[in-house]
This record gives C-alpha cells, structure tokens and sequence, in this order.
C-alpha cells in the first residue's frame, strides 16, 4: 500500500518533485509515519471506514470545464464509498473535483494531470491549509497591473479578447512574476484561470471567435453576454471565494504528483480512479491542449513563444506524444488496458460514456478478466450542447 513513507520511492521514478500540500508548496514535504500495510489489512468496518469524515460534503468549486464530473460526484461518492480504502490516486485530475471528494472522505489523495494548468489548480484548490491570499492581497495586485502590449497582445489579438483586454493580461502576468510564494501565485493563477474560461464563449479556446462577443446583443438567447463583458478584476475575486471555501482541512495532506504521463505513475495504492479523454467512435475529437492551451501558456509564459503554433489560426501548442497517445485511436486501446493492468491489484474505478473507443462492453469483458469482482453502473447526464441525453457510466474493478 503507497502511503507517506513510500514517497520518496515513487518520486525517484516519476523523476520529479511531488507536492505534498502542508505548508504549502515552499515548505519542506511532510513526513507522515505509520505502518505499511498490505491491501487486505485495511479494517473493514464502517466506524474505520469513516472515522476521518467530518464533513457530509465536500464544497466543490463551479468549474467551466470539458468533462467535469462535478454534476455526477453525488453519485459517484456514493459508490466509493462501498469500498475501503486508504490511499487513492486520481490520474487523470483534471478540475480536482474528484480528488476534492475523496479527501473530503478522508482520503490520502493523490492527484495527476498532464497538463500543467490543471496542476496549478489543484495545488489552489487541495491545500490543507487556509487560502495565503486575500481579498486586500487581490486588491493590491490589481492596483499593480499596468497593462502593456506583450506576448498576449502581440500573438492573440483579435482571437480570444478584445485589445484592452489584452494589454491587461500582459500586465497581469509580468505583476504576477513578481510573487514569490509558489503557493499564493497558483491562487492568484488559479483565479486568473477562471475568469478568463468565464469570458469565452463556450469557455473553450480551440476557435478564434471574439466575433461572437463582438457581434452579441444583449437580448439574444446565445452564451452569457454580461459575464463576457465583466472584466478580469470581478472575476477573479469570485473565484478567490471559491478556493477559500473549498480549503477544508483534513487529516492527511493531498500529495500533487509532477505533470506525468499516466502510465509512468507507480502501482501500490489502494484505489484507482481514471477518467482518460474520450476517443469518438466515428470521428477525431478536439484534444485538450487544443481546449486549454491558453491556459497553459498563462502557466508557462517564459515558454511560451518556443511552444506556441503561430501557423495555427488560434495560436496554439501542439500537444506532446504523451497526451497524443491518450487521444489517438490507433493506440489509446492498447495504453488504456495496460494502465488498468498495471494497478490490477487495486480497486479500480473508470469513468466512461458511450459512443466512444473501444466501446463499454469491450471495456467491461477487460476488466472481468482483469479482476474478480466487476461492476458498470450508469447514470443519464444531460449535456448543455447537446440535445441527447448521455449516459455516463462507471466501471468498478477488484480483486
């Protein structure tokens, strides 16, 4: 079982530096003693399965990203907490909105994401300890922006915000260069994050269209015309109330693994959740890096211009072979069963929806000869853009 004493075994392989969130991400990395035990060690009774539970709920954050289960955790928590476990790893992290619940259930979480946007947010969000910025601090850093005519303004004009807008965000990412604490810039990252999701239609950044900003009227039926023109400031102080409320200390401090391509994450905990992209049936499905890339430029603006696709009319990053390989047909299959063998002798949880490759039954009959005792439960999920009601669905596999 992989718990706070194993830590440095696992950082040695994923050769990078874990988070592990007291204190935050300046301090030195906690050391949490207590006795190694084997999975099937782990008491079985409901008093131990919830002795760390002090909240019914956990707070999540409203969250305007692809895919999140934050309207299926419900129902997804109820499951979980069918089994008993100790130690989770969320590998494909994403929002955090399920590493949010699992820590709620008293869980030593540990939390995954290819993209390094998603891993400034849930260092934001995860921390056991109070949010470091305030609504003075988030102030102050607004009155310190002085909006100039970088990068942003330079390669995006045009696609995504309107000019001033621009010049603003040039400002605010040079003002935040100059925090130092690691921890408090991820907040104020964090909140930035949002609220440029927030001012994009369909909060996505895969298509160059402002025009649908610039052309919108207050009356039309399309999108949210008031959000779109509220500027970053208002925005972001929202979203700082969010992570306040979602800090909710717990017993064990969530560990925020380097960015790492999931199937180089070592094997040993109890149970495993894996949410990976989903690859359509019929057609090429639009990569999350495509979605985000803005995002993860705002988190990396020193690398930016060597990454950026200035042939591409939306200026984005090419994603790299290791998100690739979780996007393409010709191989996601053959990656996705590998991962779910590799951690065969934990508790295995899959998100999934139909319509997708390889398809639900395929999965199921892998995961039967994979483990003992298989389980696929499905719940109706409505889809904004879509007029079909979808099912999701979640496979449950152990030994």
């Amino acid at each position: 079982m992989f718990n706070a004493d194993s830590r440095g075994v696992h950082e040695n392989v994923l050769h990078g530096e874990a988070l592990s969130l007291r204190g935050g991400p300046d301090a030195p990395a906690s050391q949490i003693t207590g006795t190694v035990l084997p999975c099937t060690d782990i008491p079985k009774t409901k008093s131990a399965l919830n002795s760390d539970i002090k909240n019914d709920k956990a707070y999540l954050p409203l969250t305007r990203y692809y895919g999140s289960k934050r309207r299926l955790i419900d129902w997804m928590v109820g499951e979980f907490k069918q089994y008993e476990f100790h130690t989770a790893l969320d590998v494909f992290g994403g929002t955090s909105t399920v590493s949010l619940a699992l820590k709620n259930l008293g869980k030593q979480v540990t939390y995954n994401d290819i993209l390094e946007s998603n891993r400034v947010a849930a260092t934001a969000l995860l921390s056991n300890q109070p949010c470091l910025t305030s609504q003075a601090d988030l102030e102050d850093f607004f009155s310190n922006v002085i909006p100039a005519r970088g990068f942003v303004s330079k390669h995006f004009h045009g696609i995504y915000y309107t000019a001033e807008e621009n010049n603003w965000l040039d400002g605010a990412l040079s003002e935040l260069s100059k925090v130092e604490n690691t921890l408090k810039k991820y907040e104020i990252l964090y909140c930035l994050m949002q609220a440029c999701l927030q001012k994009r239609p369909f909060n996505l950044f895969h298509r160059k269209n402002l025009h649908l900003r610039e052309n919108n009227t207050r009356d039309t039926k399309f999108g949210n015309w008031a959000t779109w023109e509220r500027p970053f400031s208002v925005l972001m102080r929202r979203a700082l109330g969010e992570i306040t409320k979602a800090r909710q200390p717990t017993k064990f401090d969530p560990i925020i693994l380097p960015c790492t391509d999931a199937i180089s994450i070592p094997s040993g905990f109890d149970f495993v959740y894996l949410d990976p992209p989903y690859v359509p049936q019929k057609k090429q499905d639009i990569s999350y890096m495509d979605r985000y890339h803005f995002l993860e430029g705002l988190c990396n603006p020193g690398q930016w211009k060597d990454r950026i696709d200035l042939a591409k009319i939306n200026r984005s990053i090419p994603s790299p072979d290791n998100m690739s390989k979780w996007t393409s047909k010709k191989h996601f299959k053959d990656h996705l069963f590998a991962l779910i063998e590799k951690h065969k002798n934990s508790t295995v949880c899959l998100s999934y929806v139909h319509d997708a490759y390889p398809d639900v039954q395929e999965i199921e009959s892998f995961f039967s000869g994979v483990f003992r005792h298989t389980v696929l439960l499905e719940q109706d999920m409505p889809h904004a853009l879509s007029k079909k009601t979808k099912k999701e669905v979640i496979l449950i596999g152990r030994s």
